[in-house]
Parts: structure tokens; C-alpha cells; sequence
């Protein structure tokens, strides 16, 4: 997007490397643009465990998922780094560009990196 608030790049959501700019862009005719979607509350270590305990009260679910699986996560950085990295995959492969994104308490485990794993 330009100082003028126009978009004026375009590219394949799987492709970051090769954009190019110029000062238009026409859109083919019967084509669309569809901007990133942007979460802005996401936590991390549930994406461990997500689907599961529907029919449990929220204080419930925390204390049988959640808190157990933060845990794990805590205590294995592979396996942190290993979700993290299918997060970010289903992220990017779903259209999501832009996220508030939350880990465990841990800072070693908050801080992991998906390429670490």
C-alpha cells in the first residue's frame, strides 16, 4: 500500500518472494481481491489439543486441556516448536496474515521458533 492508502503490490499468498510494484495494477475481469484476515486473539498451545471439550464449562476445560497441555509444551520445546510451526502452516494456508498470537507462561517455551523444531 502507498502513502495514499492504495494498494500497489500483489502476490500469491504462498509466494513472498517475488513481489513486484508499480503504480498500477489492473485486476483481471471476474477476479477479486481478498485481503489477509487478521485474528487478534489467538492462543498457541491450544492449537495442541483444539476440538476437544466442547460440551466442558470454560474453568473445566482449562484444567484438563489447557493448563495440562501448556505444561507439556513447557517441558518438551521440540514438541512446542512442532505445533507452533502447523499453527503458522494452517495460518498462512488459510488466509490468515495477521495475528495477536499468545504462548505459555514459560518464557523459553513463549519464545521457541517453529524453525528451532
Amino acid at each position: 500500500m502507498n502513502q495514499y492508502g492504495f494498494i500497489v503490490a500483489f502476490n500469491r499468498a504462498d509466494t513472498f518472494s517475488d513481489i513486484f510494484w508499480s503504480e498500477e495494477t489492473v485486476i483481471p475481469k471476474g477476479s477479486f481481491v481478498l485481503p489477509a484476515f487478521c485474528d487478534l486473539h489467538l492462543h498457541a498451545p491450544q492449537y495442541l489439543y483444539q476440538g476437544t471439550g466442547l460440551d466442558l464449562p470454560l474453568m473445566q476445560w482449562l484444567d484438563i486441556y489447557a493448563l495440562k497441555s501448556e505444561e507439556q509444551l513447557d517441558s518438551d520445546h521440540l514438541l512446542a516448536g512442532n505445533v507452533y510451526r502447523k499453527l503458522a502452516k494452517r495460518l498462512l494456508t488459510n488466509g490468515t496474515g495477521i495475528v495477536l498470537l499468545f504462548g505459555t507462561i514459560n518464557e523459553d517455551t513463549k519464545y521457541t521458533s517453529p524453525e528451532k523444531a
